[in-house]
């Protein structure tokens, strides 16, 4: 899924100013949407703990997601500085119609609660203010530099805090539209292991080459 609308920002950055009639623009320092208590809820999925900020070296140095092109799944990892895998969980990916780009490209900021008019009411109600999180990205959405004027993202799915699945959104397509889909399980660890993720590496390939090895590990 790719969208237009961007009601929240975590992670830090410069605030532009925005176009006329649009209202003040999002300020990328406020804390996740999640975290400030908002209310409502969605009924019955409990908020998930605030992500521990650390001082010390960065939990995570690349992002790395190697699909299949034929049937639009893959992986995600997230790799330690010291090669270990932090994360390893399924993602879906863009259609042959709406491929997902590969290459190396580098994380700006997290959004929280992404809505979009472009895919009907599944993704236009924000995720923590939807009936069990029915919002077709999720609790967030990470941004490329590179990708961001052509609306290619990483995002959560449909479904509560503690959804391990991808399905859900096949309620609108069986595929994304050229983003990369996470479960929402691991869309807020990811975003708790990197909650400041400028700079970040994430390489997107179709060779399962690229599939990171733990040092020690064949």
């Amino acid at each position: 899924m790719s969208g237009h609308r961007k009601p929240g920002v975590t992670g830090g950055g410069a605030t532009a100013s925005p176009p006329p009639g649009h209202g003040p623009a999002p300020k990328r320092n406020h804390p996740p949407a999640h975290n400030q208590r908002t209310s409502p809820h969605p009924a019955g999925v409990p908020l998930p703990q605030p992500p521990r900020h650390s001082s010390g070296p960065p939990k995570v140095k690349r992002i790395v997601v190697v699909y299949d092109a034929d049937s639009s799944n893959g992986q995600i990892f997230a790799v330690a500085p010291d090669g270990s895998i932090k994360l390893r969980g399924d993602v879906v990916v863009g259609g042959k119609d709406t491929p997902t780009p590969t290459g190396t490209f580098h994380a700006s900021y997290w959004e929280s609660n992404h809505v979009s008019a472009r895919y009907g009411s599944y993704a236009n109600t924000p995720w923590n203010k939807s009936p069990l999180g029915l919002n077709a990205f999720g609790p967030y959405q990470l941004h490329l530099k590179e990708l961001e004027s052509r609306g290619v993202y990483l995002h959560g799915t449909m479904g509560p805090s503690w959804n391990p699945f991808t399905a859900l959104n096949s309620l609108l397509s069986p595929t994304s539209h050229g983003c990369v889909r996470m479960s929402n399980v691991d869309d807020l660890s990811l975003h708790e292991l990197m909650p400041n993720p400028m700079g970040i590496e994430v390489k997107i390939s179709t060779s399962k080459t690229d599939i990171p090895q733990e040092p020690g590990k064949p």
